[in-house]
């Protein structure tokens, strides 16, 4: 009993003190945290989801911002518009509180989705029209002065009152759409919609706890890499250690916990493994691991009536001298684990934790951020999955026929490595009476497609990622289902996309914060969650594009269907009886002509999409005319035409996202884009011809610009001083006017910065020089990329002696391409901010590493070096240098003089050699000290083959796996000739005899 109250007592104080640090670790303390959490975060949602456009309310939280902002005095609307905006805008709060409800029934009645769907609907088009009128009463607020600006004043007027009274008429007309369907919900009784149980009764984990071990593929390597992991670095083998598995669902992490547990089990006094889910009744949690764990209750006690806090000391006395391995599957909450984690001592008898979760943030709170506790799960590959999908069917991978081959690969490739998706998919063909037929194959590979919820058979995996689905916010619900615009297994850009959600409206723009910032911390969270695949990283670890799932992407694609959210067509023809109004639509054509577009265009309503995303390789355009509220236009066409006509385009009043990808095409842009008042990214990505040297002439009116992106080749626009709000510019060629070059200068709120000039006439001189000091001016630069030839850009850099002051903020800085710097810059090292550096000089001598290696946040690294060295280049060793390189990439005509010294680059993981291998045989040598590397995980080797002969490519790539064999880290070597060799070395042949006598002595490392 002392005991016992001892316990308490000093979980009380811990109570306290975790409360004066803001971190409450105890049950009654957490459950009041965990409330107020909650709380923070619904009114967090509910900001979010206010002013913006969303799956599940559509236009409605942005149509009543525009509702109050037209009731302002600045609209000057009729007395009788006004108490009709005023009508509107009541009624309307209304069923947006019902369209909330609706969102987070998991089972709504049919008749409330009908008519949720007829309000969503109803928002679109009310809000288009007010959206139409605005835009008519900005463009009509200039007032010209003057006798000619009384004339033109008297005009408008008259064709203002006009508009006032259309404007009226229209709102009289919405008036009677929002009463007939208040009223259509009253007569049919649609009482307001309550979140209903979910029915499911087997949770589809239990597949994976009962699973036999035998038939488990791709599972035993994991299981043995993280039980070595469990009793390897960090945490010391006798205190208690937390590991945590994380990946998207249907992965294996509950089957791979279970494997653990099982292969483990005798080792430990007490186990106990439990599931959370996305709900968690954290007092059952509690009792089913002291039940499993061995617990007895006194006689006489029912510890069902037992509080949190009971139950929290009960589990941690009990665990208290014993050795415990507990498994707490599928966390969703780090609250949750919070709690649970407050009743497992620590103790020194080596216990152990496993959790699993789909959210990386969780896995880490687990771990209390120990990286290396988190292991991350990964799909099966190619092997693994064939060998799983045919052993569920056949008993063995052998006795699948011939020609289901094709069929079965087809079918593999939509799992994506899944093992949920295999396991179900093979069942269901297993099952099957005529399982050698291949029509039931067909049929299977069919349901796995966008129509995949045509078979009941495959509910349970679709149950398993709703999960995922259903724990999102509603702000991330709609950002998610917008993925579905993209085609299967295409690379999404992070930027593109941040852009898009932003353009659509799904980003609340009043609240202080930039909306693209928003945007990008919602595809992170959904990078966390698991929800999408990261696919490239930068080097500062950041991701810079994702996949999504197949699997995934059916679930999208029935959401949307469901929503009438994304509308998907592989051919024109299927726009012909289209029955909804299209929002959004997908085009991936691959064979539309004229007649078919012209014929499909005329069948249905185009005018309200808002988003037009277009891929395949047919060039055929629809009429930009026709797109009177698009929002976002994105043109992607992978196949060739002599033209692509765009001029349309300027008639797209609303537009606010632009991007055009088609490599061979010439396309041809409007003269005049300045009414595109709304535009924020115009980013043109093609073979443009070189009649196409100008970008439209009154570009730089559009005031509300953000990111402007063309081919290299284009020249600045004129007057680009007066498009300030730019904050990405590039990759223009600085081959035009001194007045646009001075215009830089005031583009104080760029952040990102490309150019090119390969000009050399004496004109350019000054260019470079004019251009060099509007980057003095620019206090928000971050990244700069200068690609030129141009050796007048290298002399104007060269005269610097120290950076200006905004310099000191540059994170990305690329020089590249012939004659740049001599050397490297003394002025380098005062970028202290900066992460990723790209260098090209004419040589390197003894003090340029000693420059780059105290450059404290530098993680990427390439150094272009023109002249063979007439030394040896020493990489200085020794503390604190190159404290964070993670990836340095060299180019030179001879590796064999680099020396990498001890104690030097000591996060370096990736090493990167591009050389000649012309000479190998008199000159060279692999680099001396790559042994001195401590963390080195790949050598990457590009060897350039031009004039080489094979013996001496072969010596040359013969040397380089040895040295990666022979490291004590044993990296991976990733080594390949180059035949064509794009790399430009400045080395006389003369100089190559010389050298090349003594060379071969240093060919050992």
């Amino acid at each position: 009993m002392r005991g016992i109250f001892l316990c308490l007592g000093s979980h009380l104080f811990q109570s306290s003190a975790c409360l004066a640090l803001g971190r409450p670790h105890t049950a009654p303390q957490r459950k009041l945290h965990t409330v107020t959490l909650r709380a923070s975060k619904e009114r967090k949602e509910e900001a979010m989801d206010s002013a913006v456009v969303s799956a599940s309310s559509g236009a409605m939280g942005s149509l009543l911002r525009k509702l109050g902002e037209l009731l302002t005095a600045e609209y000057k609307l009729l007395k009788e518009a006004k108490g009709q905006i005023m009508f509107l805008k009541a009624e309307l709060e209304s069923m947006y509180v019902f369209l909330k409800k609706i969102s987070d029934s998991e089972e709504p009645d049919e008749q409330d989705k009908c008519w949720a769907k007829e309000v969503r609907e109803l928002s679109y088009d009310i809000e288009d029209s007010i959206s139409e009128f605005m835009l008519r009463v900005e463009r009509d607020s200039s007032k010209p002065h003057g006798f000619k600006g009384f004339i033109t004043r008297s005009t408008k007027l008259l064709t203002t009152m006009n508009t006032r009274h259309e404007i009226a008429k229209e709102f009289e007309g919405l008036k009677i759409r929002v009463k007939e369907a208040s009223e259509r919900r009253t007569r049919y009784k649609i009482d307001d919609t309550v979140p209903k149980q979910n029915n499911t009764t087997i949770d589809p984990r239990l597949l994976a706890l009962h699973a036999e071990t035998t038939s488990l593929v791709g599972v035993k390597g994991p299981r043995d890499q993280l039980i070595q992991l469990m009793d390897g670095e960090g945490v010391p083998a006798h205190q208690l250690k937390v590991l945590s598995i994380v990946g998207f669902g249907g992965l294996g992490k509950t089957t791979l916990a279970n494997e653990i547990y099982h292969k483990l089990e005798e080792k430990f006094q007490s186990r106990a493994f439990v599931s959370v889910s996305q709900k968690p009744n954290i007092r059952k949690i509690l009792r089913r691991i002291l039940s499993q764990a061995g617990f007895v209750p006194p006689k006489d006690t029912n510890i069902e009536m037992w509080e949190e806090s009971e139950l929290i000391i009960a589990l941690k006395n009990f665990l208290l001298d014993k050795r415990y391995l507990i498994v707490i599957d599928d966390i969703w909450d780090a609250s949750a684990w919070d709690i649970i984690r407050c009743a497992l001592p620590e103790n020194t008898n080596g216990s152990r934790v496993i959790t699993t979760t789909r959210i990386e943030a969780v896995a880490r709170a687990c771990c209390s951020n120990h990286i290396e506790c988190v292991y991350k799960m990964k799909a099966l590959s190619d092997q693994d999955s064939r060998s799983l999908f045919l052993k569920r069917i056949f008993g063995s991978e052998d006795m699948c026929p011939s020609y289901l081959n094709e069929v079965s690969s087809e079918i593999l490739k939509k799992c994506g490595g899944l093992p949920l998706a295999i396991i179900t998919t093979s069942s269901l063909l297993a099952n099957q009476p005529n399982k050698l037929k291949k029509e039931q194959w067909e049929y299977v590979r069919k349901s796995l497609g966008s129509n995949f919820e045509v078979s009941p058979s495959l509910e349970g995996m679709r149950q398993i990622l709703n999960l995922s689905y259903i724990n999102l916010p509603h702000y991330l619900k709609t950002c998610m289902l917008y993925l579905g615009i993209y085609p299967e297994d295409y690379t999404i850009d992070k930027n593109d996309l941040t852009r898009q959600w932003v353009a659509e409206g799904f980003i609340c723009r009043d609240r202080g914060i930039d909306p693209e910032d928003i945007a990008k911390s919602y595809f992170n969270e959904l990078i966390n969650r698991s929800m999408i695949q990261p696919v490239d990283t930068d080097y500062n670890g950041e991701v810079i594009s994702c996949r999504v799932h197949d699997m995934m992407l059916d679930l999208i694609l029935h959401k949307s269907r469901e929503e009438n959210f994304i509308t998907i067509m592989d051919d024109m023809q299927d726009m012909t009886g289209h029955q909804n109004k299209i929002r959004r639509i997908s085009l991936n054509l691959d064979d539309a002509t004229n007649d078919t577009a012209d014929t499909a265009a005329r069948s249905v309503q185009l005018s309200q999409i808002r988003t037009l995303a277009r891929f395949g390789t047919s060039s055929q355009l629809l009429s930009f005319k026709l797109f009177k509220h698009l929002r976002v236009l994105r043109i992607e066409i992978s196949g060739w035409s002599p033209s692509l006509d765009f001029t349309g385009i300027r008639h797209l009043f609303q537009l606010r996202f632009l991007k055009i990808v088609a490599k061979s095409y010439h396309v041809v842009l409007p003269s005049k884009i300045g009414d595109l008042q709304q535009l924020e990214t115009f980013d043109i990505r093609t073979g443009i011809g070189p009649r196409l040297t100008k970008l439209p002439s009154d570009i730089s009116n559009l005031s509300r610009l953000l990111h402007l992106a063309v081919p290299g080749y284009v020249i600045l626009p004129d007057r680009i001083g007066n498009m300030k709000s730019l904050r990405t510019l590039g990759q223009f060629d600085l081959g035009n006017s001194m007045d646009s070059i001075k215009g830089l200068r005031e583009l104080t709120n760029l952040t990102n910065l490309e150019i090119k000039c390969y000009k050399s006439e004496d004109e350019t001189a000054a260019r470079c020089r004019e251009f060099v000091h509007a980057l003095e001016n620019l206090c928000n630069l971050r990244h700069l990329h200068i690609y030129s030839n141009n050796v007048f850009f290298r002399s104007c850099f060269d005269v610097w002696r120290s950076v200006p002051a905004y310099f000191f903020h540059l994170q990305s800085f690329h020089a590249k391409y012939v004659s740049w710097f001599s050397r490297v810059p003394k002025w380098i090292g005062q970028l202290h901010s900066i992460y990723d550096l790209d260098l090209t000089v004419q040589e390197v001598l003894e003090d340029d590493f000693g420059i780059l290696s105290q450059l404290p946040s530098l993680i990427h690294l390439v150094l272009h070096i023109l002249r063979t060295p007439e030394a040896k280049i020493i990489i200085p060793g020794g503390s604190g240098l190159f404290p964070v390189l993670k990836h340095f990439r060299i180019i030179c005509g001879r590796i064999s003089y680099l020396t990498f010294e001890a104690e030097t680059m000591p996060k370096l993981e990736r090493l990167e050699l591009c050389f000649h291998a012309k000479g190998w045989d008199r000159y060279g040598a692999v680099p001396a000290g790559i042994e001195h590397l401590p963390g080195l995980k790949e050598i990457s080797v590009d060897i350039g083959g031009i004039d080489a002969n094979e013996s001496n490519q072969r010596a040359a790539e013969s040397a380089l796996r040895d040295t990666a064999d022979m490291h004590p880290r044993r990296p991976v070597a990733n080594i390949k000739v180059n035949k064509g060799n794009g790399w430009v070395f400045d080395e006389p042949e003369e100089e190559e005899e010389e050298e090349g006598n003594g060379g071969s002595s240093s060919s050992s490392t």
